[in-house]
């Protein structure tokens, strides 16, 4: 590809004429590149952001409390939002909870609350396409020393999420608690006490149907962490490697010490072609998972027919 030297060609300017031509030159150079920066910087599989589509999407959107005074600080309220398709069936649906990452901006509703970062018009598009059954995904909100792995999600409890989100579509949706998926992006599985890594096995919990990790912390520590998980509940993980160098090695061999025969534990290595590869993995392998986990019921629309 060819590049422009700009200090051959500012020794060769002569004149005022050339100098302003220059300088003209220099800054559609810029241009070109901060809107070719631009382009790959936008998630293409979240490129959903049209005035109408949002309107639709605010449409079918709940915000709730859910333990506002733990997660949020004092002037923000309603940690919890929760997305529903457009036509819901009578049946119970699904629950995907997706735990965000890091949080230092204090933005609520990471990925959930509109903007180029948004999971629901993918959501909304799996659902309408035939890909998956239907399901509503909902997720908590922190803001509250959210800025450091350590305090990410501690003690999060999944069985009152899923109740708060239960209450907030009391008489309109029901939720299937049998089928509830858990997903987490970036910091919500590096705490060894919180997140991806909660306690899932004690009296009053409630265990998910599977646990979906995305680009979290890889090393020894988050990976015993992990393997104290019910064996009954699968861990699908999916990571990249071009920023934030970490050990997988070390991770996989902690998860799996002790692995009994009947837990399944998968590792898989993406290469986004973003220029934030940790952002931009999460709608592929959210898509992946969603595919694989939650499939439509044998010969409806968008599956194979025998």
């Amino acid at each position: 590809m060819a590049q422009f030297d700009v200090e051959t060609v500012w020794r060769t300017c002569s004149t005022e004429r050339d100098l302003a031509f220059f300088q003209i030159l220099a800054t559609a150079v810029r241009l070109r590149w901060v809107v070719a920066t631009l382009l790959v910087l936008l998630p293409s599989r979240l490129a959903l952001a049209r005035p109408e589509t949002a309107a639709a999407l605010a449409l079918h959107t709940r915000f709730f409390p859910f333990q506002d005074q733990r997660y949020l600080y004092r002037d923000e309220r309603h940690s919890g939002a929760a997305f529903a398709p457009s036509s819901a069936p009578n049946s119970p649906l699904p629950l995907v909870v997706l735990l965000h990452g890091i949080n230092p901006g204090r933005d609520l509703h990471l990925w959930l609350g509109g903007g180029a970062r948004d999971l629901r018009p993918l959501a909304q598009s799996l659902m309408d396409g035939g890909a998956v059954r239907p399901f509503v995904l909902a997720a908590p909100s922190q803001t509250k020393a959210a800025g450091s792995p350590q305090t990410l999600w501690s003690g999060f409890e999944l069985a009152s999420f899923v109740d708060a989100v239960a209450a907030a579509y009391a008489g309109h949706i029901e939720i299937d608690r049998e089928t509830v998926l858990l997903v987490g992006h970036s910091g919500a599985g590096c705490n060894p006490g919180g997140g991806l890594a909660s306690e899932f096995a004690g009296e009053g919990t409630l265990a998910p149907r599977a646990l979906v990790s995305i680009d979290p912390c890889l090393d020894a520590e988050m990976g015993a962490a992990m393997s104290r998980r019910p064996s009954s509940v699968p861990l699908l993980l999916w990571w990249q490697s071009e920023v934030w160098p970490r050990d997988p090695l070390a991770f996989w061999a902690a998860l799996t010490l002790n692995q009994t025969e009947q837990r399944l534990d998968r590792m898989q290595e993406l290469e986004p072609a973003s220029a934030n590869p940790h952002d931009a993995i999460l709608p592929i392998a959210f898509e992946r998972a969603l595919r694989e986990l939650l499939p439509p019921p044998p010969g409806s629309d968008g599956t194979e027919r025998g």
